[in-house]
Parts: C-alpha cells; structure tokens; sequence
C-alpha cells in the first residue's frame, strides 16, 4: 500500500462504487486508457493526452466521476484546447500519488 509523506495511507474505497459501477468504471478505464496518445509527467502526477473526440470527452467525465468517489485523495482536470488538439486529463495529488499512479496505470516509462 503506498504511503504520502506523512505515512497515510493512499488506498481507494472500494466499497464507494456499486458492482454495477464498478464493472463500468473498469470499461471506461480499458476504453479510455487504450487511446492514451502521450503521457506527460507533472511534479505531482501525470497529464495524457487523448483524441479530440466528443465521446472520448464524455467518457473520461463519467470514468472521473466514479473514479473520485472511490480514489477521493486523487485530484482530476480534464482539459479541453483549440480544434484538433488533444484532450488532456491531469490526474494529481498529495505526496505519493505520483508512485500509486505510476504502477495503477502502468507507466513504468516515464
């Protein structure tokens, strides 16, 4: 389990989704994460950066919008630029977050 700064523990609630929501959660989350095109690090965690497609931006609301309710110690932005250019999500947080973000979304590269 990781660990901020501090020693708190940086776990989810798994208990804050229903079986229901959690099975969509993790559809979303093998959708959207499949068309991650760049991965960005930030001081405290990671933009990436997806297609500019308006279903790809519904999506990534509903899937933070679960994902907040069972990861409350994670912080979400989901950008939007000029035409063309892609969506960015920025997934931050406390002091550890970067490392539970590094190995939850398998980001051993960057």
């Amino acid at each position: 389990m990781a660990r901020d700064s501090d020693g708190v523990p940086i776990a989810c609630v798994l208990t804050a989704l229903t079986d229901a929501e959690q099975k969509r959660r993790q559809w979303l989350a093998e959708r959207l994460f499949g068309t991650v095109q760049q991965t960005h690090e930030l001081g405290d965690g990671f933009a990436l950066e997806l297609p500019d497609d308006d279903e790809i931006w519904m999506q990534m609301a509903e899937f933070v919008t679960l994902e907040r309710r069972c990861c409350p110690f994670l912080s979400f932005a989901l950008y939007s630029a000029e035409e063309g250019q892609p969506i960015q999500l920025h997934i931050t947080g406390r002091s550890g977050v970067k490392a539970f973000l590094k190995q939850q979304l398998g980001l051993s590269g960057v």
